[in-house]
């Protein structure tokens, strides 16, 4: 069942906030913004945390989103009480009944990702001589995970936003391992981060070890590059310079799967500082 034991939301209006109850409402945010098809009702990230003001709180906001909206409230409060209206509204919505904790990724049950592209280019990438898409949208390719007793189907990208300067890993296979995106020189992240987020250093899936791989490019200088990872991209734009991307929508689902099948920290950290342990391979193909 989803429960939480004490109120969640600004503190400005009292809320209590404690950091399970918290996470409770980001999933549930989460998962209502997906099913009502609704971006303003994303927390925009679990992290079982409240920014102390609440304007500049993305939790904050997507419930009082979520109140003017769903539950009619003429002056939302940002508050969420335990068997309150605006919980009722929300368990009318996803049920009552929490959706089952994913099984872990069995120990050295290593995974296939599989990125299928078709050939196709989508919109919103700029080309050298304004070559025309030939995808309608951003996320032209199927991603499917397979193996290490895991699946699933997603929407992702392998092309960067601007194909003039970066490139495009070519087609092929690639280790793969966990770790955090935009972490190669950054401190080493801890426990608390691993938790699926959308912006700054963030777990995430690491290419190669982010050592260089083949690209391909509109530079004719751009052959290789570095620091390729999976990560989620955006609705106006997928924020790659040549790293893969997932549909923001079904990021939470896609990165959720590693969070639960590697919760200790150290598997993070397995390989160098921010580089965790390896986890299978990707393909990518036509």
């Amino acid at each position: 069942m989803w429960k939480i034991s004490a109120s969640v939301g600004s503190y400005e209006s009292g809320a209590t906030n404690h950091a399970a109850d918290v996470t409770t409402v980001q999933k549930m945010l989460t998962e209502i913004a997906k099913k009502t098809a609704n971006p303003s009702f994303d927390p925009k990230g679990i992290d079982g945390k409240i920014s102390r003001v609440g304007a500049t709180s993305n939790t904050v906001k997507a419930i009082i989103s979520f109140q003017a909206r769903r539950v009619g409230l003429a002056k939302p409060d940002g508050r969420i009480d335990v068997g309150g209206k605006t919980w009722k509204a929300m368990t009318s919505v996803i049920g009552s009944v929490a959706p089952p904790t994913a099984k872990p990724i069995p120990v050295g049950g290593l995974i296939t990702l599989t990125v299928q592209h078709g050939g196709k280019m989508p919109t919103k990438t700029k080309r050298k001589g304004n070559e025309a898409a030939t995808f309608n949208g951003m996320y032209e390719s199927t991603f499917t995970l397979s193996g290490g007793g895991v699946s699933g189907t997603f929407r992702g990208s392998i092309w960067p936003d601007d194909m003039t300067v970066k490139g495009r890993v070519i087609d092929g296979t690639y280790p793969l391992h966990i770790g955090f995106h935009k972490g190669g020189s950054a401190a080493k992240q801890g426990a608390d981060k691993l938790v699926m987020m959308r912006e700054g250093i963030r777990p995430g899936l690491l290419v190669n070890m982010r050592k260089p791989v083949n690209v391909q490019s509109d530079n004719s200088a751009k052959t290789t590059s570095q620091g390729i990872n999976v990560h989620n991209g955006f609705n106006n734009n997928r924020g790659s310079d040549g790293c893969l991307t997932l549909e923001p929508n079904d990021w939470p689902r896609f990165i959720q799967i590693f969070l639960d099948g590697f919760p200790d920290i150290n598997d993070w950290h397995a390989m160098y500082t921010n580089t965790g342990k390896k986890i299978g391979q990707l393909v990518i193909k036509a």
